[in-house]
């Protein structure tokens, strides 16, 4: 029998009262058996009793309103009692301390969060009674995305990558595969926008209007599918140098990698419609499944509402490809390009677009309890109930795999599901990955590259130009908020210090 561990782990102490609550925890503690991984992680008594908690949801009422019908299941398990409230993200920024003993909120939050120190680590002890949260979580997401520096400071509920929807029926027809590179990418969204090549330009299953491929360029998110196509031009496994220089924190989003990607994706929206520029990626999921394009970007989510039943073609079969890769990728410490070596992916996702997380406040009283809730919630046994619900999250255990369909719209079918789990699973493995930006300023920076995208994409100004001008204000803002302070969070974000 594996016994419980202490719930004692805490830097230090602030007041007799938490230490008379972790004793009398530890006592009623002594002897309980902790629940296998898998298990729904039921107590045999009531080791929190008398703890009460309060939750904050950031910008997510479906979640708020899951983990609310929670409380009651919570409180039979473990004798605590709960509270969920609701705020926006702008409150959050503007929050001196956190009102609660733990927030969940969008996982880019968690650098700025722990720099004004309103979070604190995760306690590294824990009693077990989580649901078996603790093991089957994808590591990038479990071991990279919760760790600021090098310490761990969230609890993971779901972080979408952006995938490649794919119109599988009409790659079956060209005879192609989906795409591994990103010129790969072009050449099929060319194919894929000339109707004729797949023989039924007068089928009523041709709608119009038609696009080759559709990418989320709107407000907020063309600087994020930069970023995305960039990133394994930009990540190279001898630099940690990426979107800074990290010894003077100059921009080098005007650089190379930068300048390719962007280039890159000017071709691809020119087999786009002009609505893209207002297009999330809900919006993208939207017009593929009204059959107006034949590839996009976005990623599947169960909690999608999608339009009224004829905008959704009957005939309509997807499949799923992760984002696609290069062969080589540009060294910023050399000024070269380079072939990556034959034993190294060429994929490389871009984490915290989206996503939520658990952190716990600084100044909680009771950070055990907490983190237990918050693994309760992420577990194995009510994971999908609490995440599946939000359109910001996506699976992100292995247990979820077993059930795919959970965590995608109701026209995907089972086996396009099962593909998009396993793409999801192999993409949160990979040992390089690119954060997209999580230091303070991270709204600022973001609106820069946004603007700068989207003038390129209008034809206002060339890729270089632009990307230029986003640098200069890049240079601005961390000017502004202190370059020194900038590039320690940088480091911190890095897992490099």
């Amino acid at each position: 029998m594996v016994l419980c561990k202490k719930m004692l782990s805490r830097k230090r102490l602030p007041h007799t009262a938490y230490r008379l609550l972790s004793a009398v925890v530890c006592l009623a503690l002594a002897g309980c058996p902790r629940p296998e991984a898998g298990t729904n992680g039921s107590p045999d008594s009531t080791p929190l009793a008398g703890v009460k908690l309060r939750l904050l949801v950031v910008d997510d009422p479906a979640m708020a309103a899951a983990v609310g019908r929670l409380q009651g299941e919570w409180e039979a398990q473990t004798g605590s009692e709960f509270q969920v409230e609701q705020t926006t993200e702008e409150e959050l920024n503007k929050a001196e301390r956190l009102p609660a003993d733990a927030v969940i909120c969008p996982s880019y939050l968690l650098g700025a969060l722990a720099e004004r120190k309103l979070i604190a680590p995760l306690p590294k002890k824990s009693t077990g009674h989580d649901g078996g949260q603790s093991a089957g979580v994808f590591e990038l997401l479990g071991l990279r995305q919760a760790a600021w520096g090098t310490d761990i400071y969230a609890v993971p509920f779901g972080s979408p990558v952006l995938v490649c929807y794919c119109r599988a029926d009409l790659l079956e027809r060209l005879g192609r595969r989906p795409p591994q590179t990103w010129a790969e990418y072009q050449r099929l969204a060319e194919l894929l926008a000339d109707r004729s090549n797949f023989g039924f330009r007068d089928s009523p299953q041709v709608v119009t209007p038609w696009s080759g491929v559709i990418e989320p360029l709107g407000r907020g998110w063309a600087a994020l599918v930069l970023l995305a196509r960039a990133a394994p031009y930009a990540k190279h496994r001898d630099n940690y140098s990426t979107l800074f220089d990290i010894n003077t924190m100059e921009p080098l989003v005007a650089g190379e990698p930068f300048v390719r990607a962007l280039e890159e994706l000017l071709a691809a929206a020119r087999l786009g419609p002009k609505e893209q520029l207002q297009y999330d990626p809900a919006a993208v999921r939207a017009a593929l499944w009204r059959g107006e394009c034949g590839m996009a970007l976005s990623w599947p989510t169960a909690a999608a509402r999608l339009n009224a039943k004829p905008s959704v073609e009957e005939n309509i079969a997807v499949g799923f490809a992760e984002l696609p890769g290069s062969q080589q990728v540009y060294n910023f410490g050399t000024g070269t390009w380079e072939d990556r070596p034959n034993d190294q992916r060429h994929h490389v996702p871009l984490l915290s677009i989206a996503g939520r997380v658990g952190v716990v406040a600084a100044g909680s009283d009771h950070p055990l309890p907490v983190t237990q809730l918050l693994r309760w919630l992420s577990g194995r046994r009510f994971s999908t109930q609490v995440c599946a619900v939000s359109e910001s999250t996506t699976l992100f255990r292995r247990s979820h795999i077993e059930h795919p369909g959970s965590w995608v719209e109701k026209p995907v079918s089972a086996s396009a599901a099962a593909r998009y789990a396993a793409v999801t699973e192999a993409t949160l493995q990979h040992q390089q990955w690119l954060s997209a930006l999580r230091i303070p300023g991270r709204s600022e920076y973001i609106s820069a590259l946004d603007t700068a995208v989207r003038s390129a994409v209008r034809g206002e100004q060339s890729s270089s130009e632009a990307l230029q001008q986003a640098s200069e204000q890049w240079q601005e803002i961390t000017r502004r908020l202190g370059a020194r302070r900038q590039r320690s969070a940088y480091l911190h974000s890095l897992g490099a210090e």
